[in-house]
Formats: structure tokens, sequence, C-alpha cells
């Protein structure tokens, strides 16, 4: 199963050191947790509301209630106030259980449209609705409105020609496991 948080952060002058610190010590803390599986970051190669995103592989929704991750894990911002973490969201999707890497010199290809242009091979992930994630929305804020999403890994090249209603991001991190 994937999580997928996506955000924005509202101060240019510190944004360089948030992303030292969610690409190190946040994710280390996340990659602590059970059931967590492997992680990666992003971010948009073109202006959007929400240009982070993260992809936690995770084995189920159930890493949410564990003890661990309640008192340590998600939705913690160390020194960082929330309010600088804009036009945040967080989903759940299914079947895939492990994201695929996207190595340097790739690009993470994602849409929401099936009408959009996504390239052969795109894999497509149904989205949790509020019936499978009911009980953790509060907990997590939980954001169910995304019934597909389309993803695939593509060549650095692809960013030179943008296709309409598919978003490109750059990998901010290899691929890390526990």
């Amino acid at each position: 199963m994937l999580y997928m948080v996506e955000c924005g952060f509202a101060d240019r002058d510190r944004e360089d050191d948030w992303n030292e610190w969610y690409s190190g010590p946040k994710l280390a803390e996340l990659l602590s947790m059970p059931g967590f599986i492997a992680t990666q970051r992003y971010k948009a190669i073109e202006p959007c509301p929400a240009p982070y995103l993260a992809i936690h592989s995770i084995e189920s929704p159930s890493v949410f209630t564990n003890p661990d991750y309640k008192a340590n894990g998600g939705g913690r911002f160390g020194a960082w106030e929330p309010s600088l973490m804009t036009n945040w969201s967080r989903r759940l999707f299914a079947p895939l259980r492990e994201m695929p890497d996207v190595p340097v010199g790739s690009l993470l290809a994602m849409t929401d449209s099936r009408d959009a242009g996504m390239p052969h091979g795109a894999i497509w992930l149904d989205g949790l609705g509020w019936d499978a994630v009911s009980e953790y929305k509060d907990a997590l804020a939980l954001d169910a409105s995304v019934q597909k999403r389309g993803v695939a890994v593509v060549p650095k090249s692809a960013g030179s020609a943008p296709i309409a209603g598919v978003r490109l991001y750059a990998p901010l991190t290899e691929k890390r496991r526990p």
C-alpha cells in the first residue's frame, strides 16, 4: 500500500533547511516505525500548490495505530511550525505494495485523470475511499477524494515536453528502506 503525502512550504528562506530535515531525520524516523517498507521524496519540476511529494510504502493502514507511530511518527514536524506546511494532503493507495524506485536521471509522472496522456506502462492505483480509511481519518487527516491515480517512471527528457494533466517530479532522495 502507498501512503502519499503532498505539501508546499511557506518560508522560502528556510526551505533548504526544512528539506534537509525532512529528507534526513524525518524519513529516518518514519522508516524506524514497524510497517514502513520504503520511502522516497520528490519535488515537482513545474510550480504547483503542493510541489513536495513523499511516497511511503507501508504494510497496511494499521501502521497508523501503532503506539510508536502515534508518539513519534506522522504528523510531527520536529521544530517546524505545522503552519509552514501548506496545501497538505495525505492519501492511501492500493493495490501496489511498494512504489518503484525513481532513480536520478528519471522523473515520476503522476496524474489523477484517466484522460491524461500517461506513458505506456503506467501503474493505476485505487485511492482508498472513506469506508477504508474512516478509522484513520481523524488521527491522520487523510483525504479520500482521489479515486484513481496513475504513476510511471519516465526518463528525465520527458520533462521537456509536458503533458496536460500530468505532474512531473524529480527525486529529492534515493529510495530508502529500514
